[in-house]
């Protein structure tokens, strides 16, 4: 068993973390009252922007296209690359992929 995380799960984490420092960065910027009013606005719009950020970036990780790309990777160098047959209906993805994902006939 490795310890060492995947890039998925590095990224899914950072998702996670992003919007959590971006809120206590608000709660700090709100409550600094030297601040001047533009300051004061840009740092209690960084958790809302942050999670927007986020939302955006998780829906083109987890889109079909994008699993299907990891999925069609070697899992390590080396490693045979994996044979991949997509239905009839995903003919459009399967295009759009590498040589190994085919469409079943």
């Amino acid at each position: 068993m490795s310890y060492i995380p995947s890039q998925d799960q590095v990224m899914g984490q950072l998702r996670i973390l992003i919007p959590a420092l971006a809120t206590v960065a608000t709660a700090l910027g709100v409550s600094n009252t030297a601040a001047g009013s533009y300051e004061q606005m840009a740092m209690a719009l960084i958790a809302p922007i942050a999670y927007f950020i986020t939302l955006i970036w998780g829906l083109i990780a987890d889109s079909r296209h994008s699993i299907m790309l990891a999925a069609s990777k070697p899992v390590v160098p080396g490693a045979p690359v994996p044979q991949i047959v997509l239905p009839k209906q995903e003919a459009a993805l399967a295009d759009k992929l590498p040589d190994n994902v085919t469409v079943a006939k």
